[in-house]
Formats: C-alpha cells, sequence, structure tokens
C-alpha cells in the first residue's frame, strides 16, 4: 500500500479519484468519504497532491519516487514504457533507447512496472 485515506479527515469530495489517473480511490460503502486500494495503488502521490483537507497520507514505509531515468544500454526502443505512461515522458525511437522527459514525469512509476528488461531507473527519497 503505498497511501491511505483517514476516514476521519475525509470530506468525501472525490478530489482523490478526479487526480487519479488509475481510477483506483472510490467511495466507501456508505458513500461518506473515499478508499484507495493498496493493492492497486502505484503511489505516485497525485492524490495527495489535490486533497484538499490533507486525508491522504503516505502508507508506513512508502517513499516517494525522486526520479525517473531509463538506461539506455538496456533500454531495446520497444516504447511499452511510452504506451503506460499518460504524461507521455518516455520519448524515443522505436528500436532506439528511450529518454524521460523530465518536465513531463509526475513520477508514478508506471513504466518502470511496464518495463520487461529493466531498463527504468527509479530514484526514491
Amino acid at each position: 500500500m503505498a497511501f491511505y485515506i483517514d476516514k476521519n479527515e475525509c470530506l468525501g469530495c472525490g478530489a482523490c479519484a478526479f487526480a487519479c489517473l488509475y481510477n483506483i480511490p472510490a467511495p466507501n460503502e456508505d458513500k461518506t468519504c473515499y478508499e484507495i486500494d493498496g493493492e492497486k495503488c502505484i503511489g505516485c502521490g497525485q492524490c495527495e497532491n489535490i486533497c484538499p483537507n490533507g486525508a491522504i497520507k503516505p502508507a508506513p514505509g512508502h517513499r516517494r519516487i525522486l526520479k525517473v531515468t531509463i538506461d539506455k544500454n538496456k533500454c531495446i526502443g520497444c516504447s511499452l514504457c511510452a504506451r503506460k505512461c499518460f504524461a507521455n515522458a518516455p520519448q524515443g525511437k522505436i528500436k532506439e533507447p528511450f529518454e524521460i522527459d523530465q518536465s513531463k514525469c509526475f513520477k508514478c512509476g508506471a513504466c518502470a512496472l511496464a518495463c520487461k528488461k529493466d531498463a527504468i531507473i527509479v530514484e526514491y527519497e
């Protein structure tokens, strides 16, 4: 689990669901607040950043991603990372090593989860 929602602080506004590109925060059973499925959360922190009441907290042991890069010696240019990235941060040509456009990357790690060659380097805080 990367993030969780403190039910005592959640306003039930749905801003977290709006911000999540993976549609992970969802209303709880009585629809008074939202919950995050820890098995699905990739830990990008977009929900935490947008929560107006500060109800979203990092789970114990969660580390924020500081930087994502691509090892050009391992990358085969398959574009799988680019196809999984909502921000269009991985850039390159097919069959040539890709690069991460740091100005677009919001550090979610989806590209690293998609890479079959372990070419994505994720640096944590």
